[in-house]
């Protein structure tokens, strides 16, 4: 099945808002679990679809020193979700902060691996890849 181009390039972000939803708005376990699942099937699309796109691949690295692909993948999700975790059930100042802060971290790192994604010259960049 093929999905045409405007829905295929927001399904990722719609499958993260339902899924934050359904966690957000409801204390049912099931419909939690169901949110959890939304948001990890946002986040395997997401990897899938920018490790499809990835312009840079690791050619050699320093032996024993890799991190594992799929740890590496899913390390901005997983600190993203412990931030959503935490402002839902330890509403207090501290927790608080530091889920602002694994939250800030997580985006971070998705922002900067999807500019390393993009290709400049196709969306009228003047830099030329050499």
């Amino acid at each position: 099945m093929k999905l045409s181009k405007p829905i295929y390039e927001k399904l990722p972000y719609l499958y993260l808002i339902i899924g934050i939803s359904l966690f957000f708005l409801y204390d049912h376990i099931g419909i939690e679990l169901a949110g959890a699942l939304f948001y990890y099937v946002a986040a395997l699309v997401w990897i899938k679809r920018s490790d499809y796109r990835r312009q840079t691949r690791v050619k050699t690295t320093v032996k024993h020193i890799r991190t594992p692909q799929s740890i590496y993948e899913f390390y901005p999700f997983a600190f993203i979700a412990m931030g959503l975790f935490i402002v839902k059930y330890f509403p207090q100042p501290l927790p608080l902060a530091a889920a602002l802060i694994l939250t800030l971290i997580g985006l971070k790192t998705l922002v900067i691996r999807r500019q390393s994604r993009l290709n400049p010259l196709k969306f009228g960049g003047n830099h030329i890849q050499r």
